[in-house]
């Protein structure tokens, strides 16, 4: 039983791993107690390589490069919004994670509250009228 056997060369394409894309990042900066100069409301957009987007020390460094008014990351609190459209706060790798995967169209949108003491914990001088104290909570229960 003689087979014949033909081979035939293929080329098969280079194969080049994708560019990994960027992290869009949307910060809104409001600064408490401001005028209009310089505006309440700021808005800066930047990318982060996707090998650190999951870092808060380096997202927290990069949003107080682009807001040259916030200085260091000690003068600020970042927020996300959820989907029932709540402000939460966070200030880990694990909340940021959490927050990461909220992200539906490809932009991060965080929300930066600068501290005017630039401690971003609370202290009972925060106390409401009535005394009551909720540390990192902005209460509109309380008034």
């Amino acid at each position: 039983c003689d087979v014949l056997v033909f081979l035939r060369a293929v080329r098969i394409p280079d194969l080049q791993p994708r560019p990994t894309m960027s992290l869009t990042v949307k910060a809104y900066l409001e600064r408490p107690g401001a005028q209009t100069t310089p505006p309440e409301h700021e808005i800066r957009r930047f990318a982060i390589d996707p090998s650190v987007s999951s870092s808060y020390d380096y997202l927290s460094r990069k949003v107080a490069q682009v807001f040259p008014c916030l200085s260091e990351p000690g003068n600020f609190q970042l927020f996300w919004k959820d989907g029932e459209g709540d402000l939460v706060s966070f200030s880990s790798d694990e909340e940021l994670l959490e927050a990461l995967g909220f992200v539906s169209d490809g932009i991060f949108r965080i929300y930066v509250k600068a501290t005017s003491s630039g401690s971003s914990q609370a202290t009972p001088g925060d106390a409401q009228p009535d005394g009551t104290f909720h540390p990192n909570v902005v209460c509109d229960g309380c008034n």
